[in-house]
């Protein structure tokens, strides 16, 4: 290794300090600069261009400085939508805007009382019944909320409309009300309606959708084109519709489906053409029964009230686009269902007019094993793209494939009328002349009935080909298995009529909730009841014997007196001393078959043993053994008179147990 002696620095050293910190801090200084040139003079000897060494080291480091250098961290795509997004403005003041759409109107006809709050509609608690006058007939209209963009920022704008009319003339007042927006009362200021025999040449008539049907009567899943429509101004003005929604209940809205456009209509008595602003889509009852339905959007643009133009997006005013929530008059649909016991194979739910194009194969010529494609080509005027295709088959002598539905967007298969279904067969044998059909139906609603659109066979040659006896064999026994394993569960077909349900309606706001809360609390005070009793039993045991004696003295008793109307004489005094060494034994520690006359009587008082109780102990007790102990027999036939002073004696007894 070569050494490579550094010059030394040329110039004068600066004059060194005489202190003794400042000449420490001085020599430091000086150190660190003289390292540094040291170090910089290494670095360029080292990596001059003429040394081998470098250009093999360069060659091995620099590629894997390059590879080694990981892509930096892509931000998540969903994130940067969200973090691109403005921001919602809920920190300004709520300023309510209430008006009537007309503001005047004939007898009969009907407005608009539209309210315009400047908050989420989640945020907003609004009454199920705004105070309006009785003279004026009030109905719930449309509700919705729309963002609009104001500098920086989107404005939450939520409209709830309300159809009002009335019979006579006169001026209607709906007085101010409040609403609670984020927990604060917001006053929704007061609103006169104007009803005259005469209105003024520039009040233009309430703004509604109109909500068309092809028909009012369907089938349950069957699939129908509905039309919500706005029309233009008699002067031109159209303005366009976003937010378009369907209110109601039992159907589904196929809104991948939905396109709008601008077409002349004919409106009015007098069937004058004007432009109109139509937005269709898909609409399929789920339901059985009568449904009301009606169509709601934001209509954008400039709208004529009294000879003012409000202005719009194009409007002359400039400004912030204008969005105006309409709606149209209820619908009612009549939804039946289909006819049950009357379904032919094939069938998945197709409800609508179909037709089955000839199906197409990819080769009439195969050999066994070989796969071939098959399509087949389904056209209708029902929801093409939810066309459930038919399961195909189980033969032995062909397996079939269904393929995967294709992913052309529902409004291209709609415009093209149709839809292809696809299918591989695969021979196992060359005996078959021809494809097998595949079972399919619809239920047409013209006809009633179910149609019967099975896919038919298609001629095709099959050879022998290449495959051994031992392969076929294995593939038909696999088919064979494959047969028979469990089908796949599916969903069960659309209920005739609703089952029962307990209601929408959340369990925690039901009446009986509140109930569930006392359940564990009065468990837990029965347990603390229940342990603390036995700790008091545990420190008392005379309680227990003296419980326990009572029982048995009772169930003795009931003995005695089933012995005493049989005139068993015998039993009668066996009972009645079995009674009293029950009565007594908690007192003693002993048996109470143990116990004598001469321990019952120290139970009972002085006054008691010298008196009748205890003559009728004495003799029960000698008469008894008697009968059991003496040689010669001893009747208890007298014993029976003594019945009375014998439930005396329990009772004395019986009393001092539950003392």
């Amino acid at each position: 290794m070569a050494i490579v002696r550094h010059p030394k620095p040329e110039g004068r050293m600066p004059n060194r300090p005489k202190g003794g910190l400042s000449r420490c801090v001085f020599g430091f200084c000086v150190d660190v600069r003289m390292q540094f040139r040291q170090f910089g003079l290494r670095i360029s000897a080292f990596f001059r261009p003429s040394a081998f060494g470098f250009r093999i080291l360069l060659l091995l480091i620099v590629p894997n400085l390059c590879w080694s250098q990981s892509p930096p961290a892509s931000q998540d795509p969903m994130m940067q939508l969200m973090l691109s997004q403005p921001k919602i403005d809920v920190d300004s003041a709520v300023v309510p805007v209430s008006s009537f759409d007309p503001p005047i109107i004939r007898p009969g006809e009907e407005a608009t009382f539209r309210v315009t709050l400047n908050a989420l509609e989640t945020a907003i608690d609004w009454p199920d019944k705004i105070p309006a006058p009785e003279t004026l007939s009030c109905r719930a209209g449309a509700r919705g909320q729309i963002l609009s963009m104001s500098g920086p920022l989107l404005i939450p704008r939520t409209t709830f409309n309300y159809r009002v009319k009335a019979a006579a003339t006169g001026e209607f007042t709906i007085p101010e009300f409040n609403v609670a927006v984020n927990g604060k009362s917001i006053r929704i200021p007061a609103t006169q309606l104007q009803v005259a025999t005469a209105v003024p040449p520039g009040i233009a008539p309430a703004q509604q959708l109109l909500f068309e049907l092809p028909t009012n009567g369907l089938f349950v899943g069957q699939t129908i084109r509905a039309r919500v429509v706005l029309p233009g101004s008699p002067g031109g003005m159209i303005q366009s519709l976003g937010q378009v929604q369907i209110n109601g209940r039992g159907f589904v809205v196929d809104q991948s489906s939905a396109h709008a456009r601008i077409e002349a209509i004919p409106i009015g008595s007098s069937r004058r053409t004007v432009s109109a602003f139509v937005y269709e889509m898909l609409l399929t009852p789920i339901a059985t029964g009568k449904m009301s339905l009606f169509a709601q959007g934001y209509a954008v643009g400039n709208r004529v009230i009294g000879g003012i133009i409000i202005s719009g997006p194009a409007g002359p005013g400039g400004g912030q686009p204008q969005y105006t929530l309409v709606d149209s008059d209820p619908v009612i649909l009549e939804v039946r269902p289909l006819p049950r016991g009357s379904e032919l194979p094939g069938f998945t739910g197709a409800v609508g007019v179909y037709s089955v194009d000839p199906p197409e194969l990819s080769t009439n010529v195969v050999t066994v094993g070989e796969p071939v494609k098959l399509k087949v080509k389904v056209r209708g005027e029902g929801n093409l793209a939810r066309l459930v295709p038919p399961q195909p088959p189980q033969m032995s002598n062909w397996q079939i494939f269904a393929d995967a539905t294709e992913n052309t967007p529902s409004q291209i298969i709609q415009a093209q009328g149709f839809v292809t279904f696809g299918y591989t067969l695969i021979p196992l044998t060359d005996k078959d002349k021809a494809t097998p059909a595949i079972p399919f139906s619809a239920f047409s609603p013209d006809h009633g009935a179910y149609d019967d659109l099975t896919i038919p066979s298609i001629p095709i040659t099959i050879t022998p080909g290449n495959v051994t006896a031992a392969d076929l064999r294995t593939v038909l026994q696999a088919a064979q298995l494959d047969a028979e394993l469990e089908k796949d569960p599916v969903l069960s077909g659309l209920a005739v009529a609703p089952g029962l349900a307990g209601g929408m309606v959340p369990v925690q706001q039901r009446g009986w909730f509140p109930l569930l809360h006392v359940v564990p609390a009065s468990a837990l005070i029965g347990l603390w009841v229940w342990d603390r009793r036995r700790r008091f039993m545990e420190t008392h045991p005379e309680l227990v014997l003296r419980r326990r004696a009572l029982r048995a003295l009772r169930r003795e008793r009931r003995c005695l007196e089933r012995a005493a109307r049989a005139r068993d004489s015998a039993a009668f005094a066996a009972g009645a001393v079995k009674a009293m060494q029950l009565a007594v034994a908690p007192y003693y520690p002993a048996e109470p078959k143990a116990l004598v006359g001469a321990d019952v009587l120290m139970m009972l008082s002085d006054q008691e043993q010298a008196g009748s109780p205890g003559r009728t102990v004495r003799e029960i007790f000698s008469r008894t053994d008697a009968a059991r102990f003496a040689a010669g027999s001893t009747s208890t036939n007298e014993l029976l008179r003594l019945k009375p002073e014998v439930e005396g004696v329990l009772d004395r007894l019986e009393t001092r147990l539950c003392g």
